[in-house]
């Protein structure tokens, strides 16, 4: 049986992936499309669920691969994460995994690699990718994370099983609204004002969730107008616009790698004040303010 007691799935979609594990038929390329941190925490498990060592519950998160694979080291899950910017996943990193993946496992059981935001993958790093994809080796699940896997090639999706999770029904208003006065405090340069606007995050898991996930958007808008694209996501226009103004394109991806290391720290660490402040402290730094 799978455990996804913490991950924000639909029914139809965690009945889909116990099947898969009850009957040990995992498919070798998984892409699973929506929200960034929604996507990330349902790859994380299932990654933790491969390498689980338990027979029943998976993951169990006491057995020793389960413990590694919540601390981030465990020698057969492979990361490998872009950036807020097209083309930001390098043909490098596909490579390195390509020929990591014909390499036996550490542990003597699944390999597993974790492609986060793969749609920043460039076209040569997908048609990298695809070549191991074609003929994957035995015992090697690949998990790719993405907005939508529309912006995947055909040959890729072809390859892979699809796995789609629901976007909420609209946006909640105080994180629309948090998010902007944080990028209103980055621009003032007054550390008073992002300490104010950060406070209710504290007690607020899921709110900090999505803060984050609309900061992403903002610095990602930021990013494409500073580049002198104009696809964006954000419904902050106001902040997107005055964000480039003040900062460095250099210092807007800083602040956007900052947001997805706080993600990630989520995983690890239950302690808001901490999070919060490093959140607080790591947004003022990369802004250089």
């Amino acid at each position: 049986m799978l455990n996804l007691e913490q991950c924000t799935v639909s029914e139809p979609v965690k009945r889909m992936l116990d099947t898969m594990f009850v009957q040990k038929r995992v498919p070798q390329a998984l892409i699973i499309e929506g929200d960034h941190t929604k996507t990330t925490e349902l790859a994380r498990v299932l990654a933790s669920g491969l390498v689980c060592r338990s027979q029943d519950n998976k993951p169990c998160g006491t057995c020793s691969s389960c413990i590694k694979a919540r601390a981030g080291s465990h020698p057969d899950i492979y990361l490998a994460e872009g950036g807020l910017t097209p083309r930001s996943f390098k043909v490098e990193a596909i490579r390195a995994i390509r020929s990591d993946a014909y390499i036996q496992s550490q542990e003597g059981g699944c390999k597993v690699y974790l492609l986060f935001r793969a749609e920043s993958m460039s076209a040569e790093a997908q048609n990298a990718l695809l070549k191991v994809l074609e003929e994957p080796p035995a015992d090697t699940v690949f998990i790719l994370t993405c907005l939508t896997a529309n912006r995947l090639l055909q040959t890729i999706r072809s390859r892979s099983q699809i796995i789609t999770l629901e976007d909420d029904a609209e946006e909640n208003p105080e994180a629309v609204r948090i998010a902007g006065e944080i990028a209103q405090a980055l621009i003032h340069t007054k550390e008073i004002e992002i300490l104010q606007a950060t406070a209710p995050l504290i007690k607020d898991k899921d709110l900090l969730k999505e803060v984050l996930n609309q900061l992403t958007l903002i610095f990602r808008d930021a990013c494409i107008q500073r580049a002198g694209g104009s696809s964006y996501l954000s419904t902050q226009t106001e902040q997107v616009n005055a964000l480039c103004r003040a900062i460095p394109k250099a210092k807007l991806f800083q602040l956007g790698q900052v947001v997805t290391e706080i993600q990630n720290a989520m995983v690890f660490n239950a302690n808001m004040t901490i999070l919060v402040t490093l959140l607080c402290t790591k947004l003022r730094t990369a802004a250089g303010r």
